[in-house]
């Protein structure tokens, strides 16, 4: 009696427990169904329009600026100093007196020689009227014009030295402060003082070998100067022969107008010239947008609403942009944001263009 009572109660638990189970899976396998066919959420991301324009790629180096002409002024003759010209700090012009030396002694010296040769000259002239007459002798007469000449020369060489107590401007510039003053006695090895033409200045810079061929005389580029940002255009007027070996570079020589004569030589300056041909046509995009990878460089394109891979050639970069010369069209959206989060197809939706 008790084993017939139990074995139908085991009997209709289990059929119930089957009858659970077969529920439970018949309500899960839709459930499923329905949540792999969910699509995945497509990642809002951010874009610029790719458009194709003519390049200006600018090449940034360092430089100095020069004066347009510098001399340092010293004196040809050992001697003491009478007189300065000039107020330090001055603009003078060219031929101004800048220094006058003790000339006594020199001009002592020049008027017995003018006596002395007027002399010989009176004696030349008689003994030339006696030769033709034959009164004297040929040699006697050479004797008195060897010394009128010999004279001469002398003079000349007087007052070339004269000429060398009267120190002036061999240009006009901008004068420094002197060195010397009146009375000071000056020999050649010092230096009297600087004199600067700045009315227009040099800028030089050093060109890597890379970019010579973008280098000619004539050719233009801009600078800016330690002063302010303000931009100045300077024309290529002279290079170095050869490249420096150390450096691998050639150093490059470009002069501008220098109006009201606000840039000064030894001023750091910073150069841009173009490194782009005429023609040169490519797209720039922000850096952000690069991928690095073993072969070079890709970016992603939103292409009906998903995310492309396309591998790019990259003509040159700053730190904020990229020129890219093959692998985007024109009219290409790139993605420029959530770039770590996204696979090639991966679902997308742009939020922002640019």
């Amino acid at each position: 009696m008790l084993r017939i009572s139990i074995c139908p109660i085991l009997l209709s638990l289990a059929v119930s427990a089957s009858f659970l189970a077969a529920c439970s899976n018949g309500k899960s396998a839709p459930k499923k169904a329905a949540l792999a066919a969910v699509p995945s959420p497509a990642l809002p991301v951010d874009i610029v329009l790719a458009r194709v324009e003519t390049l200006s790629q600018l090449e940034s180096i360092s430089g100095t600026t020069l004066p347009f002409r510098e001399v340092t002024i010293r004196s040809e003759v050992p001697q003491r100093v009478l007189h300065v010209g000039f107020q330090d700090g001055a603009h003078v012009t060219e031929g101004q007196l800048l220094y006058k030396l003790n000339d006594a002694e020199l001009q002592a010296r020049l008027k017995q020689l003018s006596a002395e040769l007027e002399l010989a000259g009176l004696n030349e002239k008689r003994l030339a009227d006696l030769l033709k007459t034959e009164a004297v002798k040929q040699q006697e007469y050479d004797e008195v014009a060897t010394k009128l000449n010999m004279l001469k020369a002398q003079k000349e060489l007087l007052q070339a030295e004269l000429a060398k107590t009267a120190i002036h401007a061999p240009f006009s510039g901008n004068i420094g402060i002197t060195k010397v003053v009146a009375g000071a006695y000056v020999t050649p090895n010092v230096e009297l003082v600087s004199l600067q033409d700045q009315g227009k200045i040099k800028v030089n810079f050093a060109v890597p070998e890379k970019y010579l061929p973008l280098i000619r005389t004539g050719g233009t580029v801009h600078f800016t100067t330690g002063l302010s940002n303000e931009q100045y255009t300077a024309v290529i007027s002279a290079t170095e022969p050869g490249v420096d070996a150390g450096n691998r570079s050639m150093l490059v020589q470009a002069v501008a107008a220098n109006p009201g004569g606000k840039l000064k030589g030894g001023l750091s300056a910073r150069i841009f010239f173009s490194t782009a041909g005429a023609d040169a046509k490519g797209i720039t995009i922000p850096t952000e947008a690069l991928i690095p990878g073993g072969n070079g460089y890709a970016v992603f394109v939103k292409k009906n609403g998903a995310a492309r891979m396309s591998p790019v050639a990259i003509g040159s970069r700053t730190e904020t942009h990229a020129v890219i010369t093959s692998g985007l069209q024109d009219g290409d959206s790139v993605i420029v944001s959530n770039i770590l989060r996204l696979g090639d197809g991966a679902p997308v939706q742009a939020v922002a263009s640019k």
